[in-house]
């Protein structure tokens, strides 16, 4: 019993001191902020002011600016891996943001918002005038169509993929009265249904899979005074409930750990996932009401707790900001006009791990933890289970992942203060991380 103690303990040991060691190098890293300007709308020509895609490299604080589109508006930007999407009024794009290279552009009509199903499908949004197939589907390698999903009436918002289908918010347009949510089947690329939200949710603009479930955050009409709501579906019975919230509701901004960041009463604030109540209204209160500076596109960063914020007044003046999550002003940097979609550029080294292994993508926060760890997966393909062990190795908790559960919370508050392992397991194996208890 001993001799099997003493090597179990080397065994841990030799993780910690080397699967850990790779692992380390692997640890996803912000890289920088893709943002695309969508420059001052002229109606008439000559035309003088473009959509223009720029870099701002969160190392050096260093601006770039790396291409123009010849368009007026920007609507999305997606970034996987060392590639970026960015839907430009008439024009899909897709850039190498290591060499900052146009790798390949299609022209469209209608386009609206970007999601990404198996790294290989890219997912186009669409709204007025496109009367028809407001879903596309692109090889995300060369921009090729593979498919038209047809019969969703309304302009088609926020998309997100979980468990192999497509979730794609549903717009009732101007003076609408329901919200919906159109739920494709990402194998067939076949509309399956149309779930009506209801007058309550009208608005519907962003999604995100969280613990099972999906959310739809419903922005607040035009001209629909200062209620918005969230609505959370759940997949696996086809039920939702709607949270009506006495608040001006704006668009999401991202997920970091059970927070959903949110536009609110024209700033930004936070939505608990978990109690399903406002954590925050007024985490920045910087930007005065709409129509003269506001709020144009936000970057969460999950992993250092930041904002990148794109505020501006659309016709003369713009600026970016960085923000800490608890409201602290850090920097700013350059922007163009009308910076309406941006998004982070979250790497791992190369040559550390192959494309969707565990250790790609994962992050584990904070460290050392007291109550809550946080796991985001990232582009972390196959991962089925988690599994957290003292270093005897013996398994204290075992959490599955469901297919397309980016976000992982583990209560930790009632373990003994100490040193822990979390090991992620999928198809390619079993890599292991380590994490303290306060």
């Amino acid at each position: 019993m001993k001799k099997y103690f003493l090597f179990l303990l080397s065994l841990v040991l030799f993780f910690l001191s080397g699967s850990l060691s790779v692992l380390a190098q692997g640890t996803t890293s912000a890289r920088q902020v893709i943002i695309a300007n969508g420059g001052k709308f002229e109606s008439t020509p000559p035309y003088a002011d473009y959509v223009t895609i720029e870099s701002y490299n969160l190392s050096t604080q260093a601006v770039t600016v790396f291409n123009t589109i010849y368009t007026q508006s920007t609507q999305d930007v997606l970034v996987s891996d060392n590639f970026a999407f960015v839907t430009a009024e008439d024009s899909i794009v897709k850039y190498n943001i290591d060499t900052y290279q146009r790798l390949a552009a299609v022209k469209d009509s209608g386009i609206n918002k970007l999601g990404l199903y198996n790294n290989n499908r890219l997912i186009i949004t669409k709204e007025y005038p496109i009367g028809r197939f407001r879903v596309e589907v692109l090889n995300a390698d060369d921009l090729s169509m593979i498919a038209l999903v047809d019969s969703i009436a309304g302009d088609c918002q926020g998309v997100c993929v979980y468990n192999k289908h497509a979730y794609v918010a549903v717009d009732s347009g101007y003076q609408g009265i329901n919200g919906r949510m159109a739920i494709i089947d990402a194998t067939t690329w076949k509309l399956e249904s149309i779930v009506n939200f209801g007058p309550t949710a009208v608005g519907s603009r962003s999604v995100y899979p969280y613990g099972g479930y999906i959310y739809c955050v419903n922005k607040t009409p035009y001209g629909g005074g200062t209620v918005g709501s969230i609505t959370r579906y759940d997949p696996a019975t086809g039920t939702f409930v709607t949270n009506v919230l006495n608040v001006k509701v704006g668009p999401g901004y991202g997920i970091a750990g059970n927070l959903l960041f949110l536009g609110i009463n024209n700033s930004i604030g936070s939505y608990n996932l978990d109690t399903q109540a406002i954590a925050d209204t007024a985490i920045i209160n910087y930007f005065g009401s709409a129509g003269a500076v506001e709020i144009h596109s936000v970057g969460v960063d999950y992993l250092n707790n930041k904002f990148y914020t794109n505020i501006g007044n659309r016709t003369s003046y713009s600026k970016g900001f960085v923000f800490s999550f608890a409201g602290d002003s850090l920097t700013s940097y350059t922007t163009g006009l009308n910076s309406d979609a941006c998004a982070i550029d979250f790497r791992t080294p190369t040559g550390v791990a192959p494309s969707g292994s565990v250790q790609e993508s994962v992050s584990v926060y904070p460290n050392p933890v007291n109550d809550y760890l946080f796991i985001n997966v990232g582009n972390a393909t196959n991962l089925n289970e988690i599994k957290i062990l003292d270093l005897t190795g013996r398994t204290i908790e075992t959490r599955p992942v469901r297919e397309g559960e980016n976000n992982i919370r583990i209560s930790v508050a009632d373990y003994p203060s100490g040193v822990y392992l979390i090991s992620f397991m999928n198809s390619q194996g079993t890599k292991v991380r380590k994490f303290i208890k306060r």
